[in-house]
C-alpha cells in the first residue's frame, strides 16, 4: 500500500484521532492498533505481514537475553535478522532460475531490530515488552522506507501520556502536506523527464540533462517521503529526527552523508563503523573500516553489482578527501569550500548513475553519452516547452528552498509568519498541486524509489 493512497492518509487521521482521544497513560495501544490496521491494509501481501510480524516476535525475545548476553550471543542474535535480510535481496541474484519477492520494508525495519538488540544489549535501552517493541519495528510511518528511528527517544515517547499541542499537530500536518507535494508536483514529474533525457539515442546536453535532473529527483523523491513519515508521527507525538538536510549544499562527500539519509548513515556509524574500532586504531584501519561501511551501504540498496560500484565509489571519495583535508590540519578554506559545492555535486551526480543503472553497459553508455556532441533540440524529445519551463522553475523551486532551510527551520518560520501569508502559502501549494500535480492533465505517477529497498 502506498501512502499516496487514500486509505494510508485515512489511517492518518484515524491514527492521530486515536492518540488524541483514547484517555490512556501511554500510547502504546493507539499506537499498536494503527500499526494493526497498517498491516491489514497490506493484505494480499501476505509474506510482508507475517515476516515483520515474525522478526518483531523474535525481537522481543532476543531482547529479553540481551542485558546479559556476552558477544558470541549478541553476534548470533544479530545474525539472524541479517541473514534474513541477505536471504529475500540475494538469494535470486545467487541462484539461478529462484524467484523471490521480498517483503515491503525489509532493508528499513531489519536495521531497526538489530539496533534495538545492540542498545538493548551495550545498556543503552532496556529491554522492553512485546507491544512497545512490536509497535517499534512496525511503526507505519516509517515502515516501508524509513527514516531508521533509535528505539530508546520512541520508547521514551511512548510510555508518555499523550498531551496534545496544537503548534506541534499543526506542524506535523504542514510536513506531511509538504512531503506530498513534493511527490506530486516535483518528484513525479522529475521521474517523467529523466526518462525523456536520458533515451540512449541522445547524448551531450540531452544526457547531462538527464544526469542532473535524476539527482535531484532521487533527493526530492526520498524527502518527500521522509517529510511525510516524520509529520505523520508528529501528529501522533512521536518526533522523529530529519532524515535530509540540504545535502546538496554540502562543499565535501564528509558533508554530503552527514546531510543525506542522515538516518542510514548515523546507523551505519554507530552499529558498524564504531564497533569495528572506528578511527581508534590506526589510519589504514580507519579508512579500512570506512571502506567497509560504504559497501555495506551499497550492499543494503541493493542485490547488483552497480551497487556496489556505487558504495565504493563514495568510500573511495571519502578516503581521498579525508587525505586532501590532512594536508591542511583540518583547516577551512572559504574559496575551496565555496568550489566544493559544484564538484561535490558533480561527483555524486556521476555515481548517481551506477545507482540508477540495471547494468555496468547502461551505466558506461550514460557516461560515454555525457561527453559526445549533440544539437540540443527539445523537439528530439517529447518533451513540450511549457514542460520544460516547468521543469527549470522546479529545479530553481528547489535551490531556492534548500537555501532557506540550510539557515533556518522552515517550519518554525512558517508558523512564526503573519496569518494571511502562512494561508497564501497553504492556498498556492493545494493549487500547483491541483493543477501541475497529481490532477493536473499530463500527470506522470511514479512510486517512491526507496520503497524498493
Amino acid at each position: 500500500m502506498s501512502i499516496l493512497s487514500v486509505k494510508f492518509l485515512g489511517l492518518v487521521i484515524g491514527a492521530a484521532v486515536l492518540v488524541w482521544f483514547l484517555p490512556l497513560r501511554n500510547r502504546q495501544i493507539p499506537v499498536l492498533l494503527a500499526n494493526l490496521v497498517f498491516l491489514g491494509l497490506l493484505a494480499p501481501d501476505w509474506l510482508s505481514i507475517i515476516y515483520v510480524v515474525v522478526l518483531a516476535l523474535y525481537t522481543w525475545l532476543a531482547g529479553i537475553l540481551m542485558p546479559r548476553a556476552k558477544k558470541p550471543v549478541l553476534f548470533i542474535a544479530v545474525l539472524i535478522p541479517v541473514l534474513g535480510l541477505l536471504y529475500f535481496k540475494y538469494a535470486g541474484y545467487l541462484f539461478d532460475g529462484m524467484s523471490l519477492v521480498m517483503p515491503l520494508g525489509l532493508s528499513f525495519y531489519t536495521f531497526k531490530s538489530i539496533s534495538y538488540l545492540y542498545d538493548v544489549n551495550h545498556r543503552k535501552s532496556k529491554a522492553k515488552g512485546i507491544v512497545p517493541v512490536f509497535d517499534y519495528i512496525t511503526f507505519f510511518p516509517a515502515f516501508l522506507a524509513g527514516p531508521i528511528h533509535r528505539c530508546e527517544s520512541f520508547f521514551e515517547e511512548l510510555d508518555k501520556k499523550f498531551d496534545f499541542d496544537y503548534r506541534d499537530q499543526k506542524n506535523g500536518f504542514i510536513q506531511l502536506c509538504f512531503g506530498l507535494f513534493q511527490k506530486f508536483v516535483i518528484a513525479d514529474e522529475l521521474s517523467y523527464l529523466v526518462g525523456q533525457f536520458l533515451k540512449p539515442e541522445l547524448t551531450g546536453m540531452y544526457t547531462i540533462l538527464g544526469v542532473i535532473l535524476y539527482a535531484f529527483h532521487i533527493y526530492v523523491d526520498f524527502d518527500a517521503y521522509s517529510n511525510a513519515a516524520i509529520g505523520t508521527a508528529r501528529m501522533m507525538g512521536i518526533h522523529l529526527a530529519r532524515n535530509f538536510h540540504t545535502p546538496y549544499l554540502s562543499s565535501s562527500i564528509q558533508e554530503f552523508w552527514r546531510r543525506w539519509h542522515i538516518s542510514l548513515s548515523s546507523w551505519l556509524r554507530d552499529y558498524v563503523y564504531i564497533p569495528l574500532g572506528g578511527n581508534r586504531k590506526g589510519t589504514f584501519r580507519r579508512y579500512l573500516n570506512v571502506l567497509i561501511i560504504f559497501l555495506v551501504s551499497g550492499l543494503w540498496h541493493g542485490s547488483t553489482w552497480m551497487f556496489v560500484i556505487w558504495g565504493l565509489g563514495h568510500g573511495l571519495l571519502n578516503i581521498i578527501e579525508g587525505l586532501y583535508l590532512s594536508l591542511f590540519r583540518g583547516k577551512k578554506i572559504k574559496i575551496l569550500s565555496l568550489l566544493g559545492i559544484p564538484l561535490n555535486f558533480v561527483l555524486v551526480s556521476i555515481l548517481w548513475v551506477f545507482f540508477r543503472s540495471a547494468s555496468m553497459s547502461e551505466a558506461v553508455t550514460i557516461l560515454v553519452n555525457m561527453t559526445k556532441a549533440m544539437p540540443f533540440k527539445l523537439s528530439a524529445t517529447e518533451v513540450t516547452r511549457n514542460e520544460f519551463v516547468w521543469m527549470a522553475f522546479l529545479l530553481l523551486l528547489v535551490f531556492v528552498t534548500d537555501i532557506m532551510r540550510y539557515f533556518r527551520d522552515m517550519l518554525e518560520w512558517l508558523a512564526a509568519r503573519p496569518f494571511i501569508l502562512r494561508w497564501l502559502v497553504y492556498i498556492v501549494m493545494i493549487v500547483l498541486a491541483i493543477i501541475f500535480g497529481v490532477y493536473g492533465p499530463g500527470y506522470h505517477p511514479s512510486d517512491f524509489i526507496y520503497v524498493t529497498f
